[in-house]
C-alpha cells in the first residue's frame, strides 16, 4: 500500500507483490493476479494489469501466494490516492458488512449454494440502501442484485485455488473456503471486493486473515505512512 500512488502502472504493483512472495520462499503467485484500477475492477477476471492507476480511483487487488503446495487467495480494495471519498467509503463498508454477515452463516452441514442465496438476500438490502436498485426493480426481477453482484461468495481452497468439491456437497469441519462478496458499478467506474480465507469449525469459522487490516481508517492510515 505504501507503493501505490497515482500514475503507477498496474504491472508495477504486481511486481512488488511477486518480489515479496519470492523473498519469503513462496513459489510465486497461486494464480494470475488481478491488479485492477478504476473501471478495470468491473471485469471479474481482469489480468492484463497494463494500465496506470489514477487519482480518485479505487484499486482492486486479488492475489495469493503458493507456499508448501497450498494456495492463498486475498482481495482488498484501496484508494489510489490514499483516501476514500464518501461514495467509495459507503460502497466499501457495504461490502464489508456483507462479508461479516457471510462468515456468520458458514458452518458444517450447509451447502455453498444454500449459503450464497442467504448472502444475496443480505446483499440486496445493501444495494437498496446504496440506491443502486429499487423496490420496483425487485418486483420486476427478484434477482436484480445480479447487475452489481454477479459471482459466488465462496469457493474451496487448498492444493488448487478452486479446490475440488461437489457443488451441492455440504461443508465439513476443517474445510477452507474464501469469503469474497463484491459490488461492481460500471457506470461509476467502481469495483469493490473484499476476500478473506476461513477454516470451518464446529462453532463457526477461524478467519486466517483476521489480523490483516480491512477497515477504511486502517487502510487510509497505512497508505499515509
Amino acid at each position: 500500500m505504501g507503493f501505490v500512488k497515482p500514475g503507477v502502472m498496474e504491472y508495477e504493483i504486481e511486481a512488488e507483490l511477486i518480489h515479496e512472495f519470492i523473498r519469503n520462499r513462496s513459489r510465486g503467485f497461486a494464480f494470475d493476479p488481478i491488479i485492477a484500477g478504476g473501471s478495470n475492477a468491473c471485469v471479474l477476471h481482469y489480468i492484463e494489469n497494463n494500465k496506470s492507476v489514477k487519482d480518485g480511483d479505487l484499486l482492486l487487488l486479488d492475489f495469493g501466494a503458493e507456499y508448501g503446495n497450498y494456495n492463498g487467495d486475498l482481495s482488498r480494495t484501496i484508494p489510489v490516492n490514499g483516501k476514500f471519498n464518501q461514495r467509495q467509503k459507503d460502497i466499501y463498508n457495504a461490502v464489508l458488512r456483507v462479508q461479516r454477515y457471510a462468515k456468520t452463516l458458514l458452518k458444517p452441514g450447509i451447502s455453498i449454494p444454500e449459503y450464497h442465496d442467504q448472502v444475496c438476500s443480505f446483499m440486496t438490502e445493501e444495494l437498496l440502501q446504496l440506491k443502486l436498485i429499487t423496490s420496483a426493480d425487485l418486483k420486476a426481477n427478484p434477482k436484480a442484485f445480479l447487475k452489481y453482484y454477479m459471482h459466488g461468495t465462496s469457493h474451496h481452497l487448498g492444493l488448487d485455488v478452486h479446490d475440488v468439491m461437489h457443488r451441492w456437497g455440504t461443508l465439513d469441519v476443517n474445510n477452507v473456503v474464501t469469503v469474497e462478496p463484491g459490488i461492481y458499478i460500471r457506470e461509476e467506474g467502481i469495483g469493490v471486493r473484499i476476500e478473506n480465507d476461513v477454516v470451518i469449525t464446529e462453532n463457526g469459522v477461524i478467519d486466517l486473515m483476521d489480523d490483516f487490516i480491512i477497515e477504511v481508517d486502517e487502510i487510509e492510515a497505512a497508505m499515509s505512512k
